[in-house]
């Protein structure tokens, strides 16, 4: 195991290979300090959101953040968000058009490049550890995934090394949210919303016992989805986006 190092104010520990950087931290709650974070070559077993699982080869970017205590919970959704427009701004200043998917993915050219989990808990104390994986010179094929395949960075321009994109992550994340009691959002809706996947489309938002079509106008300052739906304009929490087929519309 190598040496922790610190960059700017958290403490960065590596690791060649683990099971996925979220249980890492999970394990280790009580010994890690608050703005810790586990950089990982590989994953083992990588988790992504609703437990589906993200293939995490060497090659690609996984890291998880530690908070403690917990920003209020109702900043979750935001802080999820947050870190997607962080990635999909870091695509573009190489000139490469990425999206923000929401809740929580990176879009470029119809592929997934990047995903991020967000968990909080109150025991043994107040914790809240942010999860990203982003593909950065390889792509897992998974077969039974049509929709949204996944892509990498190296696919549309240079892909950073893991070690420097952390570095850039971080320095944007301080930048844009330095106190955990602020809100997330505050001051991004606007570029959030301008950067937002099928934004002016209709989609299909798939949820837990229903699905809902309607045209997505944009995200809400609590990081709530906006559907203009055909009973009128609609707020979302959670559920999965799809396109809709072209004979549907």
């Amino acid at each position: 195991m190598a040496k922790p190092y610190r960059l700017n104010r958290w403490l960065i520990h590596t690791e060649d290979s683990v099971p996925s950087t979220q249980k890492w931290v999970r394990e280790r709650l009580t010994e890690l300090s608050d703005r810790t974070v586990v950089l990982a070559a590989a994953q083992t077993s990588g988790r992504g959101r609703s437990g589906k699982e993200w293939q995490s080869p060497p090659g690609g970017f996984y890291a998880s953040f530690l908070l403690k205590p917990s920003p209020p919970l109702v900043y979750a959704p935001c802080v999820s968000l947050l870190a997607a427009k962080i990635l999909t701004d870091l695509f573009r200043q190489q000139g490469i058009s990425a999206s923000v998917k929401w809740p929580n993915d990176v879009i470029v050219q119809e592929k997934k490049v990047a995903g991020i989990i967000a968990e909080a808990g109150s025991y043994p104390e107040s914790w809240f550890i942010l999860g990203i994986g982003v593909n950065l010179t390889g792509s897992p094929l998974i077969d039974e995934r049509k929709f949204l395949p996944a892509g990498s960075w190296e696919q549309f321009g240079p892909a950073p090394a893991a070690g420097k994109l952390l570095k850039k992550f971080v320095e944007e994340l301080d930048f844009s949210w330095s106190n955990r009691e602020d809100d997330p959002m505050e001051g991004i809706i606007s570029e959030l919303n301008s950067i937002l996947w099928r934004k002016g489309e209709q989609i299909t938002l798939s949820g837990v016992t229903d699905s809902f079509s309607g045209i997505i106008t944009g995200v809400e300052k609590d990081g709530s989805l906006l559907l203009l739906t055909d009973s009128g304009e609609r707020c979302f929490v959670s559920g999965e986006l799809q396109t809709v087929p072209e004979e549907r519309r």
